[in-house]
């Protein structure tokens, strides 16, 4: 994918010469969202007292894993550390620092927009105890996410509390002193912890306020009309980031794209009649959890068999191949139907034909009834020898991030 097409080159010089005449001024939304940070990065806040162990946990533990973060072309065991990427990089602070700013960058830590604290004596329940409701704090809306127990371990997850949009994790072990936070809890529970953490952060855009943007994804006046060039045309409102530059746009396919030396990471939007062919097969989402196994893997079935075909017809390269979804036992597919919104997922691998090019892609499809239509949001990758966490995120922020115009 390295090569297009001459018609590819000159829409790319074309967005090339939009960007610069749009300048790379700030985003000019009014409203500035205050969280500052990188995707996937969480900053940890724990007591002095407990430094030594806390150095120990989430230095020399591997937190969690994605088969979409695989480093395959290192020629790594699978049984190897490295194999894999954690699902979050930790920034460690002692809690006495939390309302510091960063000598490096001028920013105050406690305004990541990812953060755990972790509070072995309780000593800060006074922000969330009690706020199972939302409420105005800062000038925010602050609202409980989740209020759960792990193994006598009081963890709660909490929005907004410190900027916007903004996702606080409370670990607190107060009725035991915490003697309970120990490697082996932390161990036990990090897929839980991850997880939990992975999906506020992808949903914490525009949940609890009217956010112009996630913290992560660079915006200038180049962005914003990408964005109302799309709301406009398809009715589709985007999350991109000022880097993404726009390929391609016609009536049913839409593609953005950053390239440099080490990279290039994809969103494509692919826009079908929802009776076009291919996806007859299923049922409404809607009715896909009362229906058997078979009729699910059908339309899992067709979700790939879609995404082939429009990678087939408009993601060819100079050399006549195009990309797929890799079915190898490697990269493993996984699907999610979501029956509650009508929307269902799809991540894997995908490899372009006939060469040794090959990256991770999530896949978001979204029927919209009122307009008769499914629209299917992609995010793909192409970063060999790189770390992906950071990349990776970004683009799942960014497909996440796409909304139906109401």
């Amino acid at each position: 994918m390295r090569k297009f097409p001459r018609f590819l080159i000159l829409l790319l010089t074309i967005a090339a010469v939009a960007a610069s005449q749009l300048g790379c001024n700030e985003h000019s939304n009014s409203k500035k969202d205050t969280a500052e940070g990188r995707a996937a990065t969480i900053a940890v806040f724990y007591p002095n007292n407990i430094g030594d162990s806390i150095q120990s946990i989430f230095n020399s533990t591997h937190w969690a894993a994605d088969s979409n973060l695989i480093r395959f072309e290192e020629n790594l065991p699978q049984s190897d550390a490295a194999y894999f990427e954690s699902l979050f990089d930790f920034e460690l602070h002692e809690s006495k620092s939390l309302a510091d700013t960063d000598p490096s960058n001028g920013i105050k830590l406690q305004s990541a927009p990812l953060i755990w604290i972790v509070d072995p004596n309780g000593n800060y329940s006074d922000i969330h105890s009690g706020k199972k409701r939302s409420v105005a704090r800062n000038g925010n809306e602050q609202r409980i996410l989740l209020d759960t127990t792990f193994d006598k371990i009081h963890c709660v997850w909490v929005a907004n509390v410190w900027a916007l949009p903004q996702v606080v994790l409370f670990i607190e072990d107060s009725q035991f002193k915490g003697k309970n936070l120990n490697t082996k809890w932390f161990s036990k529970q990090q897929h839980a912890l991850c997880t939990i953490t992975k999906q506020q952060e992808l949903l914490m855009h525009g949940k609890f306020s009217n956010l112009t943007r996630h913290s992560s994804l660079t915006q200038n006046n180049y962005s914003d009309s990408l964005s109302k060039l799309i709301e406009g045309k398809y009715n589709i409102i985007p999350m991109i980031s000022a880097e993404m530059k726009l390929v391609l746009a016609n009536n049913d396919f839409v593609w953005f794209r950053n390239e440099n030396s080490q990279y290039h990471s994809n969103i494509m939007i692919n826009i079908y009649p929802i009776n076009s062919h291919g996806w007859t097969v299923y049922p409404p989402l809607s009715v896909l959890s009362k229906v058997n196994l078979n009729v699910t893997t059908d339309f899992k079935s067709a979700v790939v068999f879609k995404r082939n075909e429009v990678s087939k017809k408009y993601l060819r390269t100079a050399e006549g191949t195009w990309v797929a979804i890799s079915e190898s036992g490697m990269f493993p597919i996984r699907f999610w139907p979501n029956n509650k919104s009508n929307e269902s997922y799809l991540t894997g691998w995908y490899t372009e034909l006939n060469t040794d090019r090959r990256g991770p892609f999530v896949r978001r499809i979204i029927t919209d009834k009122k307009n008769q239509r499914i629209i299917a949001v992609d995010g793909f990758l192409f970063a060999p020898n790189q770390p992906r966490l950071h990349l990776m995120r970004e683009i799942e922020i960014m497909v996440q991030q796409f909304q139906i115009k109401s």
